[in-house]
């Protein structure tokens, strides 16, 4: 479940099941049919798969689909959740060392589900956002994807910060 090209020491390994976490969490709400609906007034649009939504953001294609999210950046780096394999896939990476674009493609990735998030509790209120986290993630706590998405924000930025200081 680590995501190769971001976790290079022990103190990321947090990162990685945190991020892994949100975007299992953000896959199931995204492919639910019940969201379906706010996802399209938000902007997204059916892509040319069956089944498949697609959203451009900031310079990222991002496409959900029942068995996975991806996103991809414009130099071809690309990060996604598999659904069957319950496990992020990393194209970009270049052996362990964190590529930038990866990062990049993250920290959009993590910008649009806070955004999406945002948009939602101002529609609907902090309960309606909650609560559909809520039932996507029935077996375990419930996640809230806005804060989450923050703390991984501030977690990749440290993260960076130390990368280049070292």
């Amino acid at each position: 479940m680590a995501l190769p090209g971001i976790s290079t020491d022990a103190a990321d390994h947090e990162l990685d099941s945190r991020l892994a976490g949100l975007l299992e969490t953000a896959h199931r709400v995204w492919s639910s049919p019940d969201e379906r609906r706010r996802m399209r007034a938000f902007g997204w649009r059916p892509a040319v798969a069956e089944g498949v939504l697609k959203r451009e953001w900031h310079g990222l294609r991002v496409r959900v689909s029942a068995s996975e999210l991806r996103a991809e950046g414009p130099d071809g780096a690309a990060v996604r959740w598999c659904a069957n394999r319950g496990m992020i896939v990393v194209d970009g990476a270049r052996g362990r060392t964190p590529a930038p674009e990866v990062v990049g493609v993250v920290s959009g990735l993590l910008g649009l589900i806070g955004a999406y998030e945002r948009w939602v509790e101002a529609r609907e209120g902090r309960k309606e956002r909650i609560s559909r986290a809520a039932d996507a993630t029935s077996d375990r706590r419930t996640l809230n994807a806005l804060s989450e998405a923050r703390r991984i924000q501030r977690m990749l930025q440290v993260s960076e910060r130390t990368r280049t200081r070292g």
